[in-house]
């Protein structure tokens, strides 16, 4: 198996994860434009994989409320059977504004959509820093590598277009896995495709 960013790649890795009995978890970033993101999900939805894909309101590329975007993000539940979330950027507010801005936007993206919104992951935690769980709304999944539903549990992530700990499908082994990737750094013939 040869270790790219190549959709074939990913499909060989969804297969195996689907295969596995293992508690492994997908979960997807649309940082900057949602090209990648009905791919992604047909290659999970071909091997038994529900994951969960998380929406920014505040990307200067890609507009989740507007044509073409909207539809792309409904297909993802309605076709696919996958989980969409928020993905929520706490530099836009003040720190005591946090918790309501949660509910604010995940109310808007849900009422857009048509699904209900009960994961919110953060947009750059390391270089813009987390959230404390306590400003999570009640009933909400928490997605980020120090939020306490990580323990015990390996998380990877291809952030950057880079695994800083090997290719996913050197992990596939482990018990329990959350795996994060970013759409736009999977392509079909070369990453030029993305930019």
């Amino acid at each position: 198996m040869s270790c790219d960013f190549s959709f074939r790649h990913y499909a060989e890795c969804a297969e195996r994860i689907g295969a596995s009995d293992h508690d492994i978890e997908m979960i997807h970033d649309i940082d900057f434009e949602p090209n990648n993101v009905l791919a992604m999900a047909e290659i999970e939805h071909r091997y038994g994989i529900s994951s969960t894909y998380f929406i920014r309101l505040h990307a200067r590329t890609y507009n989740p409320f507007a044509l073409p975007h909207l539809p792309v993000f409904q297909r993802l539940t309605k076709e696919y059977g996958h989980n969409l979330g928020l993905h929520f950027e706490p530099f836009f507010y003040a720190p005591s504004q946090i918790r309501e801005a949660i509910t604010q936007e995940r109310s808007m993206l849900g009422f857009a959509l048509g699904f209900e919104i009960n994961s919110v992951s953060i947009h750059e935690p390391a270089r813009f820093g987390s959230i404390s769980p306590e400003d999570i709304p009640i009933g909400m999944k928490y997605y980020c590598w120090d939020a306490p539903y990580y323990a015990g549990k390996k998380y990877i992530s291809d952030s950057g277009s880079r695994w800083r700990e090997g290719c996913m499908c050197e992990h596939l082994h482990r018990e329990k896995l959350i795996i994060l990737t970013h759409p736009d750094s999977w392509y079909n013939r070369t990453s030029a495709e993305n930019y």
